[in-house]
């Protein structure tokens, strides 16, 4: 592997992956308009899967609302094209950063990522939203440093994620699309330690309160502390050191910065630090949606190596 077709990656070390043109898109068989519907049929399927455990009398009833309402959800998604619009976004975002795209994620290496960073992917009740991707890309920040990205952009509803991560565009509606983000990137040092900063849960109060704090009340209350793992299980001093090493006031007030925007949460594992987050874009106008989210991902991509001097 030559060092021209040779990217960082932080699940191999060094990939080269396969440079792929952008499809045609095929005409939708129905009308954009119809895309509307596509939430409402899959959040019709609920009521069904709770009519199905009420009893047997009620069985083929909610059976039948879960069959019509996740079967209609993913017939508009297919015939309104919605599917090809999400993924063409990421070509174009991939195409405005000069990164190389790769639009599905094998299932095999998907494995390996979530292995890698499993807080990322869990939901934890009253804490972060767990993150989804389909794609990926590989470059490098702004700044030089090279970079690994992972995206996913889906369907959401207008209260996905709350105000802080939501903006409204032109012609918002009650729908738009979510884009997921996780960015990988290496430090120039090792810090010892594996420490993973997820949004705080809202039930972490009184006794329950019992993460790693910092001299910072607002970072303690916004993030969650947890160092994983660490080089000598037996120095705890040394430990505590790692910690302010990475956690530094300025480490911090950036990350405070950028919880408002992205929901951001962070996994420095030893020399490799995971940034990830999410925002919500709330219109059904694809030419709307093609800019901003070519946008939310470029100044995600730059946010994600914003902290990286602080760490080391």
């Amino acid at each position: 592997m030559s060092g021209q077709d040779a990217f960082w990656d932080p699940i191999e070390g060094a990939v080269a992956p396969e440079f792929r043109q952008r499809p045609e898109r095929e005409p939708s068989k129905l009308p954009a308009s119809f895309k509307k519907l596509e939430l409402p049929l899959f959040f019709l399927a609920f009521p069904g899967f709770i009519l199905a455990f009420l009893g047997d009398s009620l069985l083929p009833y909610g059976i039948a609302l879960v069959t019509f309402g996740m079967a209609g959800g993913f017939a508009i998604n297919h015939f309104t094209g919605a599917t090809e619009d999400r993924l063409e976004r990421l070509w174009k975002t991939g195409e405005h950063l000069g990164f190389r795209f790769r639009p599905e994620i094998p299932a095999s290496r998907l494995r390996d990522i979530r292995q890698k960073i499993p807080e990322l992917f869990k939901l934890r009740i009253g804490g972060s939203i767990p993150l989804n991707i389909e794609s990926e890309m590989w470059g490098r920040s702004e700044s030089g440093t090279p970079l690994w990205l992972g995206l996913g952009a889906f369907s959401s509803a207008a209260f996905f994620g709350g105000p802080k991560q939501t903006t409204k565009l032109a012609n918002a509606g009650a729908q738009g699309n979510v884009v997921m983000m996780i960015a990988a990137y290496k430090l120039d040092r090792d810090t010892g330690i594996r420490i993973v900063l997820m949004p705080e849960s809202l039930g972490a109060v009184g006794p329950f309160d019992r993460d790693l704090k910092t001299e910072s009340v607002a970072f303690n209350d916004t993030f969650n502390i947890r160092v994983t793992s660490r080089a000598d299980d037996g120095d705890l001093d040394q430990i505590s050191v790692n910690v302010l090493q990475v956690l530094t006031p300025a480490f911090q007030t950036t990350l405070l910065e950028l919880a408002d925007r992205f929901a951001a949460r962070v996994i420095v594992d030893r020399d490799t630090v995971y940034f990830g987050g999410f925002h919500n874009l709330q219109s059904l106008d694809d030419t709307v949606l093609q800019s901003f989210v070519k946008e939310i991902v470029a100044a995600f991509a730059a946010a994600s190596t914003s902290f990286k001097r602080y760490a080391e």
